[in-house]
């Protein structure tokens, strides 16, 4: 009986973006300091713990008794920083075994660290990690996709309706039964400055995670469409996001935008230059010169695809494709 109620109590794991994520700065604490700790994001998650799969590109062994490891997880918005300590066990056996690049599935507990000089930096402390696979990435991403949809909604119905205190409270309690979504969006309205801006960005960031697995998995041919980055023109559901994207292109389509055709080139170059050991950053440099890319152009390309999980780094220098 005791067991059954600890798990009743258990936090929610809330699926969320690595992006949304790390763009947190607000941060709860409730009652003594073995109460919850929540980081609360701008569209209202009172995120303590998280549900992730993504593709862990890097894992490093920092402790001075090899008794605790950092992970780099990352999903098509960017990385989640993992920590694991003696106190995981299991969780950094896991990791220090773990062959990079690798799907895995990961439940833990959101932290902060703010040292000294003010800085504030997000991580995640492993409860349970399993090894997973791209169908299992694909179907997160999506349900991610349409979570935050769903969250993105109830903040924008809440700004719109012009009401603040008990009149909102009051407002969002009719559209929201989750009572912890609720008082995050509350406290996330109060909170964010210019969250009407910031929501038009993790729209923008939603099409593009939708793309990057519609892309990178042959499933959807993708139309070239400029115009859906609009926020009028942004579609509310998941449904209507695979609608978006499975029309066919046409032949007068425009051309896709200059930043994504040239992320696909370097990925092309890296896969035809690895042997199997990775390709050097040079070598990726000067074959992108040939095809008329600068080197800044390369460098910020080659994060972007990193930060989406693309490709990694096995050490310094060298570059592999996922």
């Amino acid at each position: 009986m005791e067991k059954t109620e600890k798990i009743m109590d258990r936090e929610i794991a809330w699926r969320i973006f690595a992006h949304e994520f790390n763009m947190s700065n607000l941060y709860v604490s409730e009652g003594d300091e073995r109460a919850p700790n929540y980081i609360i994001t701008p569209t209202g998650v009172r995120c303590n713990r998280l549900f992730i799969i993504g593709v862990v590109t890097e894992v490093e062994n920092i402790g001075k008794d090899n008794n605790l490891w950092r992970a780099r997880i990352a999903d098509p918005t960017g990385v989640f920083t993992v920590y694991a300590s003696q106190y995981q066990p299991e969780a950094a056996i896991f990791l220090s075994d773990l062959h990079v690049p690798a799907y895995v599935a990961l439940v833990g507990k959101a932290r902060k660290y703010e040292p000294e000089d003010g800085t504030v930096y997000l991580s995640v402390r492993p409860e349970e990690i399993n090894a997973s696979d791209e169908k299992q990435r694909d179907r997160w991403v999506l349900e991610t996709v349409e979570r935050t949809l769903e969250r993105i909604n109830i903040i924008e119905d809440a700004l719109k309706s012009g009401s603040s205190g008990n009149e909102l409270q009051e407002f969002l309690s009719k559209k929201v039964t989750n009572i912890a979504l609720l008082n995050g969006v509350m406290l996330a309205i109060k909170h964010y400055k210019n969250l009407d801006k910031t929501i038009l960005e993790l729209k923008k960031m939603l099409i593009h995670a939708v793309d990057t697995v519609a892309s990178d998995n042959g499933i959807i041919k993708l139309p070239q469409k400029p115009e859906i980055i609009k926020e009028q023109d942004i579609p509310k559901n998941i449904d209507e996001f695979i609608e978006e994207i499975q029309i066919p292109a046409k032949s007068d389509t425009k051309e896709e935008p200059p930043e994504l055709k040239l992320k696909e080139i370097l990925a092309t170059i890296i896969d035809e230059l690895d042997t199997g050991k990775g390709t050097s950053f040079l070598k990726v440099v000067e074959a992108a010169g040939k095809a008329g890319i600068n080197a800044e152009s390369v460098e910020l390309s080659l994060k972007e695809l990193m930060d989406e999980g693309r490709c990694y780094e096995p050490k310094i220098g060298v570059l592999r494709k996922v």
